[in-house]
C-alpha cells in the first residue's frame, strides 16, 4: 500500500495532534505500507502538522550498550537501536541529545533543550529523565504500527510509584563521548525484567484514554500523557505488579 505524506498528516490530525503540541512516537516504519522517501516523509508530516511551535521528543535507545564490558556511548553517533524514523530523526532533524547509556533521547523544537538536560546519573525512566519531563509538559504519546510493550511511558510511572520490581544498577566502567573527549557515565540502568503492558489495551479504549486511526495499513494510537498517568498509576495503585511478569533469566 503507497501512503502519501498528505494522508500521514490527515491521520495526525485525525488523532488531535495539532499546532504547537509536543509529541513523542514509538514506530514501525514498515507497518504503514510504502511511504515514498520514507521515514523523512513521516518527520516532515508530523512537523508540518505541531508547525516551529511544537516540539519532537523520540527514543535514541542503544541497549547493545548495557551488557559490554567497557561501553562507550558517543552522543553524535551511537544510532538508535529503535526504529528507522527514531534514527532518521537523530541524524538529521534533532538539534539536541540527551546523555545516558542506553536511554537517550533526542528532540526538536522550543522544549528540545530543557527536556534533554540533566544529569548523568539518571535512571533510564525517573523524574529527570526527558521523558518524564515531556509527560509533566502533557505531551501527547504516538504509537505508530507498534503495540504497548513499546511504549515507555510506562516504565515512567513505574519509576513514579517505585514498584519494587524495578531494581538499577552502575557500570562503572561506563563512558561518554563528547567532541573528541571520554568522560564517566555514570547512567543507572535498570536490572531486566519482563512486563505485559498490552493487558491495558481494552480498558484504554473503554475508559477512551486512547484514539486508534488507520494511516497506510497501521493501526496508530495517540494519548495525552496527563490522560495515560492517571489511568496507569490507578491500576499500579490497585495492584502493584499489575504488569510485572518475572525477571529475565
Amino acid at each position: 500500500m503507497n501512503v502519501t505524506k498528505n494522508e500521514i498528516i490527515d491521520g495526525f490530525k485525525k488523532l488531535g495532534i495539532g499546532t504547537g503540541d509536543s509529541v513523542t512516537i514509538h514506530s514501525s516504519l514498515k507497518s504503514l505500507g510504502h511511504v515514498d522517501d520514507g521515514a523523512h516523509t513521516v518527520i516532515q508530516a508530523l512537523l508540518d502538522v505541531i508547525e516551529s511551535q511544537g516540539t519532537i521528543l523520540m527514543p535514541a535507545f542503544s541497549f547493545s550498550l548495557k551488557n559490554a564490558e567497557q561501553p562507550v556511548f558517543d552522543v553524535s553517533e551511537t544510532p538508535s537501536c529503535v526504529g528507522t524514523i527514531t534514527e532518521v530523526f537523530r541524524k538529521e532533524h534533532s538539534s539536541h541529545r540527551s546523555i545516558h547509556l542506553t536511554h537517550s533521547y533526542s528532540a526538536l523544537g522550543p522544549l528540545a533543550e530543557e527536556l534533554t538536560s540533566h544529569k548523568l546519573d539518571i535512571t533510564p525512566c525517573g523524574q529527570d529523565s526527558p521523558l518524564a519531563k515531556f509527560m509533566r509538559h502533557n505531551g501527547k504519546i504516538l504509537l505508530v504500527g507498534v503495540g504497548y510493550n513499546s511504549c515507555t511511558a510506562f516504565h515512567v510511572v513505574e519509576e513514579m510509584m517505585y514498584v519494587p520490581y524495578m531494581n538499577f544498577y552502575v557500570n562503572e566502567n561506563a563512558r561518554y563521548k563528547m567532541d573528541g573527549k571520554l568522560f564517566p557515565l555514570p547512567s543507572r540502568l535498570v536490572k531486566g525484567f519482563k512486563y505485559d503492558f498490552n493487558i491495558i489495551a481494552a480498558d484504554f479504549l473503554a475508559e477512551d484514554v486512547v484514539q486508534e486511526e488507520k494511516i497506510g495499513n497501521a493501526t496508530v494510537k495517540a494519548f495525552s500523557s496527563d490522560r495515560f498517568m492517571a489511568y496507569v498509576e490507578k491500576r499500579l495503585r490497585e495492584d502493584i505488579n499489575y504488569f510485572f511478569k518475572g525477571y529475565c533469566s
